[in-house]
């Protein structure tokens, strides 16, 4: 029987059941197809690498991607997203949004932004920190300087609560090394503070994907542990301010206005940018407003407005 053969029918079986979000339990997943041996014992197994006939194909191939998986509680979370293989070069549509809506969106960002006003120490400055240390050392690779950035990405990702619930908890901040590499190198240099005209483009909304698999397995490869949808944009907009951070409030916001799926994928990354751009207007305007001290990008001023509105319109009060 061929490898990817021996895979097919869990294929089948996410393609039928085709929620958003699908937890197994590995005894689950086992009455579908046998996990190999050693997906049990390692965290890269559970990689999203796109390589032919593997056991990621069996998911990659239905349009999900691994977003979490725990070895030691033994099981697995598939969230929705289109492989690579299926990717297309269509024009999306531009969702239409009530006019008041968008004030709202407009208000919501305008707001985060203002919140600094008031308190010089805010955690929202962390992201200003952060992404201006990366902007200003992203070509200088030597030990001190990564050293530097890892202090600055660690900082910002607990200040936006991302140690908790997370394998970060339990490192220390060089574990952000390999990651810090990978997001430095010049082979990724097209995708600082990307414009919002170029996140509507399929060449770069794949590259931001590709980008955030690279990240993901920098953390697979030191055996940290498998970072989230969340966590991955969370760093990306942070570091080359790329794309906005798909947060559980800011997914909500998308759930509530409808402008884009709320699944970190291409099609998800291109309807925000074609969003902006049919708001050009009134967006840059706010993106100028914003950019007093540093610059903000396209992806943050969308982050900004979707994250506040999903927050002001959610029934939780925990902060993110």
């Amino acid at each position: 029987m061929a490898i990817g053969d021996k895979y097919a029918s869990l294929t089948s079986w996410l393609q039928r059941c085709g929620q958003e979000s699908i937890h197994l339990s590995f005894r689950e997943l086992n009455t579908i197809i046998e996990i190999p041996d050693c997906a049990y014992r390692n965290r890269p197994s559970w990689a999203n690498l796109t390589k032919p006939s593997s056991f990621s194909s069996a998911w990659l191939n239905a349009g999900y991607i691994v977003s979490a998986v725990n070895l030691n509680e033994q099981w697995v979370e598939f969230t929705h997203g289109q492989p690579k293989s299926q990717h297309s070069n269509r024009v999306l549509s531009i969702k239409a949004i009530n006019s008041n809506v968008f004030a709202a969106l407009l208000r919501c960002g305008r707001s985060c932004y203002d919140a600094i006003a008031s308190d010089p120490n805010h955690r929202y400055l962390s992201w200003e920190h952060c992404h201006e240390a990366f902007r200003q050392h992203r070509q200088t690779h030597d030990e001190k300087s990564v050293d530097y950035l890892c202090l600055h990405l660690a900082w910002y990702l607990a200040s936006w609560g991302m140690l908790r619930n997370s394998f970060l908890m339990q490192k220390a901040y060089k574990v952000h090394t390999k990651a810090v590499e990978v997001i430095c190198s010049p082979e990724w240099s097209d995708l600082w503070d990307v414009s919002a005209n170029k996140m509507a483009d399929v060449r770069y909304a794949r590259r931001i994907i590709e980008l955030s698999e690279k990240v993901r397995a920098a953390y697979i490869d030191v055996n940290a542990g498998m970072p989230t949808g969340t966590l991955l944009t969370k760093i990306l907009l942070g570091t080359l301010g790329c794309v906005p951070a798909y947060d559980r409030f800011f997914r909500h916001a998308l759930s509530l206005t409808g402008i884009a799926a709320q699944s970190f994928t291409e099609a998800s990354i291109m309807a925000l940018g074609k969003f902006y751009m049919s708001h050009e207007t009134a967006f840059e305007t706010l993106r100028q407003y914003c950019s007093e001290r540093v610059e903000y990008p396209a992806a943050k001023i969308i982050d900004m407005c979707f994250f506040e509105y999903g927050f002001q319109n959610s029934e939780e009060t925990a902060d993110e």
